[in-house]
């Protein structure tokens, strides 16, 4: 499978705490754009990935609820769109966001969302945790 990990995207995040000990984090982007460059998701076929690593700006206490979905989408009509899009290896201080691809089907750029819930981290963490993280 052809694929890529990016690392560490600029998306957009707001941190909300709407009760104590809760953190909502919610953030929004541009996973990849490969129509520029004739890159593998719009140039190429077969099966194709992208992983685009995600770093909170807050960290969480525990493991938190990850949800994901697909904001915009560039893709060539003369293909049928099969794409999806999933959260993989959580952790307290960030995620891997994955988008697949397969077939014909030509994705010139994708935009994501995401939110992750769970427990307020009350420290922050060492930066060797964050460096290893990943």
């Amino acid at each position: 499978m052809d694929g890529a990990i990016l690392n560490f995207p600029s998306f957009l995040q707001q941190t909300s705490s709407p009760v104590e000990g809760l953190l909502i984090i919610v953030g929004e982007g541009e996973v990849f754009s490969h129509v520029d460059n004739n890159d593998f998701m719009w140039g190429g076929e077969g099966d194709r990935m992208v992983r685009q690593k995600v770093l909170f700006d807050t960290p969480f206490l525990g493991i938190p609820l990850v949800s994901v979905g697909i904001s915009g989408i560039d893709a060539s009509r003369a293909q049928n769109q099969r794409f999806h899009l999933r959260a993989e290896n959580i952790t307290c201080f960030g995620f891997e966001l994955v988008f697949v691809t397969w077939g014909d089907t030509k994705i010139a750029r994708a935009s994501a969302t995401w939110t992750a819930t769970g427990s307020q981290k009350r420290r922050m963490p060492a930066v060797q945790d964050i460096e290893t993280l990943f």
